[in-house]
């Protein structure tokens, strides 16, 4: 019984993400800009896309927790998603909820190719649902490296890299 209420206290342990900062570095061959603001806790994007966005476009994902007091940081999880994957999934995972969060912040496509125009995000934070339960209460950096062709490789074509630092806390 003592596991059982252990367990179900670890589960439903709210949690919040507080964004504190973020950064952009992108490939001019496909945005003419790209903006991204933290605004009291609320992440913002800004950006054109001036040559489309097709199959074959991904992302690795980072989340990494900063060790002590210090700004090296350790990763916790890592993957790579196929963007136009997760657009048209069926089936619901990690990656499609966070994406349907944000459709209701933005104006992304719901499917690819990704047309060129201008594309936005406002006042989007990352509800604590949303939050993995397996994650520690710390400092977060979490990149996502934007790409087509194969990872670390002569064939790799960059796109854009968004790193954007936060702070877990459990309640």
């Amino acid at each position: 019984m003592a596991i059982f209420c252990v367990y179900k206290l670890s589960v439903t342990e709210a949690s919040s993400l507080l964004f504190q900062s973020g950064e952009s570095k992108y490939n001019t061959k496909y945005f003419d800009n790209f903006t991204i603001e933290i605004i009291n806790n609320t992440l913002n994007l800004d950006f054109v896309i001036i040559k489309p966005l097709t199959r074959g476009f991904k992302v690795h994902l980072d989340f990494s927790i900063s060790l002590g007091k210090t700004k090296h940081y350790q990763s916790v999880f890592s993957h790579i998603v196929d963007n136009c994957g997760v657009v048209a999934a069926v089936k619901s995972n990690i990656f499609k909820t966070w994406f349907q969060s944000m459709l209701d912040h933005g104006n992304f496509m719901y499917n690819c190719p990704v047309i060129e125009g201008h594309y936005f995000l406002h006042n989007w934070k990352l509800d604590s649902q949303l939050v993995p339960q397996y994650l520690y209460a710390g400092d977060y950096r979490i990149t996502g490296h934007f790409f087509f062709g194969k990872l670390k490789t002569k064939r790799e074509e960059f796109v854009l890299d968004l790193t954007v630092f936060a702070l877990l806390k459990r309640n």
